[in-house]
């Protein structure tokens, strides 16, 4: 398609954008599926490293984002100057260092615009981003509008601002080790005491927590958090100067070749969290190490990414309501919920004049803290606590409170 087509598209988002942020009571409600391309940095520490970045890897990608991946989803830390065990700040050096050097913002880029092998690009990939971010509330409101479908195409222009880059470090332990230094410890004191029979008491609790403990792995996880910058300087500037396609004219080799250097295309650093897991074997039943190690990596990771959600409102998700009566929405305990959080219920409404859709506040939810729905990842086992006893959870969706007058498609978002 021509250069002109794709201008005009984002003076459409452009006009959208500004009309949905005048609604001082509701900013920056319109769905849109945020992206998100996910990196692990390898780590000499782990134990069955090449197991760990198996499972992290095999692991399911979030369903609350559109899985943006580049290719690479690990790097050596080594190669871009870490030489020791950093701390997290020296660590997010590293990190800037890396997407820098391997030029992760272009890669992002040039996968939103379906870049071919000779540098062409086009918009498929963000129309059909467009339609499959709508809520089938804005998809049947559209069809009132002759240009309903063509703008919602079009609106996945914005979906490009809301690209996410996660980069994790994981620090990966076996338990028994540690369960062992505790039992010499415990029996240590234990022998100092001078009844015969408090010694054998101490003695025999020391070794029952061993035993409980020594069993898994404990995982800690840091991860930082980057945003792609596309601001109007930067979409401007590519839309003018580096674009291609079929229509393009002058040299269209020297375009390739300065998108491949440039440096116009940054990752803004939002902020990190921490997460720490215990994951143990289970008492009904027997796992193995793989699945052991699958179900430590996969839930920690679930874990910070909910941290980081809480956190940044920026990186926060809007789902859609799956029923009304009663209330309830597909997510649950992976997403980090407890009870009694809160969540704005918005709606889709359509100007009849433009076309442009915005969403409204309608109300307010709360998490019913009795029926929250547990889908964490267990890969097929039976769900468990902490100490590794099977929960028996039936629900399918967590349930909220907070009235009859909202219906399945409306979105909710977490509020603080």
């Amino acid at each position: 398609m021509k250069l002109k087509k794709v201008l005009f598209a984002m003076l459409v988002v452009a006009s959208s954008n500004c009309f949905a942020q005048s609604n001082k009571d509701v900013k920056d409600v319109k769905y849109r599926r945020s992206s998100l391309h996910t990196i692990l940095i390898e780590s000499d520490n782990f134990p069955k490293k090449e197991s760990v970045i198996k499972s992290y890897n095999a692991a399911p990608f979030p369903e609350k984002y559109d899985n943006h991946s580049i290719g690479e989803k690990s790097f050596d830390p080594k190669k871009y100057g870490a030489t020791k065990e950093l701390s997290d700040d020296e660590m997010a050096v590293v990190v800037a260092k890396y997407l820098k050097d391997n030029k992760v913002g272009n890669k992002l880029v040039a996968k939103w615009f379906d870049r071919k092998a000779n540098g062409f690009f086009d918009i498929d990939l963000i129309s059909q981003r467009g339609l499959i971010s709508a809520s089938f509330t804005d998809i049947k409101t559209a069809e009132a509008s002759a240009e309903g479908k063509a703008l919602l195409q079009t609106a996945g222009l914005d979906l490009i601002n809301n690209t996410f880059v996660v980069v994790s470090k994981m620090k990966f332990y076996e338990n028994e080790p540690v369960a062992r230094a505790a039992r010499e410890a415990a029996v240590l004191a234990a022998g100092k005491l001078g009844m015969a029979v408090l010694r054998d008491k101490a003695m025999d609790v020391a070794n029952k927590g061993y035993e409980k403990a020594k069993e898994g792995y404990s995982v800690w996880t840091t991860s930082y958090l980057y945003k792609l910058k596309w601001d109007d300087t930067t979409s401007n500037t590519f839309y003018q100067d580096l674009w291609i396609d079929a229509s393009t004219e002058g040299n269209v080799a020297e375009k390739k070749a300065n998108f491949d250097k440039s440096d116009l295309f940054q990752l803004e650093f939002i902020g990190s969290e921490n997460s720490t897991s215990l994951v143990t074997f289970s008492l009904s039943e027997k796992r193995t190490e793989a699945q052991i190690i699958n179900l430590a990596v996969t839930r920690n990771v679930d874990n910070v990414y909910a941290k980081l959600q809480k956190k940044y409102d920026v990186f926060k998700t809007k789902v859609p309501l799956f029923t009304g009566n009663p209330l309830t929405a597909k997510i649950g305990m992976k997403e980090g919920l407890e009870g009694g959080e809160k969540f704005e219920v918005l709606e889709a409404n359509m100007d009849p004049k433009t076309g442009i859709i915005e969403y409204k506040k309608k109300g307010t939810i709360k998490v019913d803290k009795n029926l929250i729905w547990d889908n964490r990842y267990n890969a097929g086992l039976p769900i468990t606590d902490e100490t590794g006893a099977e929960i028996k959870n039936p629900l399918n969706g967590t349930t909220f409170e907070g009235g009859s007058k909202f219906y399945p498609g409306m979105l909710i978002r977490q509020v603080n």
